[in-house]
């Protein structure tokens, strides 16, 4: 169980936060995010390849958004609870689900700007005993011009008891 009870948790249900500022989409970051995921898309290298697979420019490939979160991103007081008091223990916490929506693609030369809300929490029996918290937040990203370009949703789950390591 979180260190807060799971009232304090709802209370907070529909803030937002600032997560992401000056995110700027890198031509280099966008071609080493490509090889780092094996993905061998010329679109993510070449303009022209890009632009003959219907591209105005070389897109990002569709979960490269989630280096946003990186810290330099991150505006000051800004940490991996995202500006929220969530009170989980980062010893039973996992990554439950992962999801974006597009408006269009992300493409290099973007600037965006990221808002984070919590949209929802609630709990659940684990499996393995205890109770599982789960936090659903949404990140909304905006171009330069205002425009939203993306949602980001990640579900974070704490678990009822600690994560086992390798061979514990």
């Amino acid at each position: 169980m979180p260190s807060l009870p799971l009232a304090d948790l709802e209370a907070q249900v529909g803030d937002t936060h600032r997560t992401v500022e000056d995110f700027h989409v890198e031509r280099g970051k966008v071609a080493e995010f490509a090889r780092a995921i094996d993905d061998p898309d010329d679109v993510y290298l070449d303009e022209q390849a890009a632009r003959e697979a219907g591209y105005d420019a070389i897109p990002a490939p569709p979960t490269f958004a989630r280096t946003s979160f990186f810290p330099r991103y991150r505006p000051d007081g800004i940490d991996h609870d995202l500006g929220f008091e969530l009170g989980f223990d980062r010893a039973r916490v996992v990554h439950g689900q992962q999801r974006y929506e597009y408006e269009r693609p992300l493409y290099v030369g973007d600037t965006l700007t990221g808002d984070t809300t919590l949209t929802e929490v609630y709990q659940r029996d684990g499996r393995g005993g205890g109770t599982m918290t789960f936090a659903v937040l949404r990140t909304d990203f905006t171009d330069e011009s205002g425009s939203h370009v993306l949602s980001d949703y990640n579900t974070r789950i704490e678990t009822g008891r600690a994560i086992r390591g390798e061979g514990e």
